[in-house]
């Protein structure tokens, strides 16, 4: 009898020992992770900032070709008063030639020089034109090198982001593993259970939401994807559901803590979940956190 209360003593204790162990662990790799949130904002920061830019870029690229059009537009006007003119020269002419026998010289000398005058008004203005066309030209060559070597930036800053997140990834793997154990050491749905899994969907509500605003072309993008879906796929087999609303319609009654922003963008009367803060958490179909979310609408 006496073996029996001992060995029952002595399990107690291990587990007892085990589970402030795991905690302690799975808090040391969320502060971790939590030390490397601030440097991807920032880096999400200045890639918007690139963003903005070229778009900028893009607006004044189209304004010079407006108005290299409209140079040009001008520049056909001129050349087709050109031609009227020495049509008109033409005739004149002609019409001299048939007085030329009664004519002064004087009058064959006005007549060369208004031709002349003409052609020299139009070879002025077409080398005006010539410049302005050169020097438009250049500036848009050299504003399209700026917006390739912003575009490139960008690129290297996703890529950097989706490294940060992949290496951050694999400590969450980690993490989950230690949590699979505790959970099994003590029969899963504690309070230090739900909290740290709280903390964990945040996690990975951040990568989802990092990755939907980046082009799914960046080096890395899919691969992060693939485990967030792995991710989810292990807490969902431990009882805990991430609710996906991400790009789904936002309906009135939704238990979720609301943020609405106008987009014209969107079908008039549409809403759509454009942004999660925390996501929605089920344990075992119950809900333990509501959503955050942001909506966008054009109503």
């Amino acid at each position: 009898m006496k073996y029996y209360i001992l060995s029952g003593l002595y399990l107690l204790s291990t587990l007892q020992l085990f589970g402030a162990t795991s905690s302690d662990s799975l808090h040391t790799c969320f502060d971790k992770i939590q030390a490397s949130e601030a440097s991807i904002q920032i880096l999400q920061l200045e890639c918007n900032a690139l963003k903005s830019e070229v778009k900028t870029l893009n607006s004044t690229i189209a304004v010079k070709t407006n108005e290299i059009d409209s140079l040009k537009s001008e520049l056909v006007e001129i050349n087709n008063s050109v031609a009227t003119l020495a049509d008109s020269l033409n005739i004149n002419i002609s019409s001299t030639r048939k007085q030329i026998q009664t004519s002064s010289d004087s009058l064959n000398a006005t007549i060369a020089k208004k031709s002349q005058t003409g052609l020299w008004i139009f070879i002025a203005i077409a080398i005006v034109l010539a410049v302005i066309a050169f020097v438009f030209g250049r500036l848009i060559a050299k504003r399209g090198n700026q917006v390739s070597s912003l575009a490139a930036k960008a690129d290297k800053l996703n890529e950097e982001i989706v490294n940060r997140l992949s290496s951050e990834m694999s400590e969450i793997q980690t993490l989950s593993k230690q949590l699979g154990s505790l959970s099994t050491a003590t029969g899963g749905g504690t309070d230090t259970e739900q909290k740290l899994i709280t903390t964990l969907a945040d996690r990975i509500t951040f990568m989802e939401m990092t990755l939907y605003k980046m082009d799914s072309s960046v080096r890395g993008h899919k691969q992060l994807s693939k485990s967030i879906k792995q991710m989810k796929d292990n807490l969902l087999a431990n009882g805990y559901e991430l609710v996906e609303m991400l790009g789904k319609d936002y309906h009135d009654g939704m238990k979720v803590t609301a943020n609405f922003v106008e987009d014209e963008n969107l079908p008039e009367g549409k809403q759509v979940i454009t942004g999660i803060i925390k996501p929605q958490i089920n344990y075992k179909g119950k809900m333990i956190q509501s959503a955050q979310i942001t909506v966008s609408q054009n109503l």
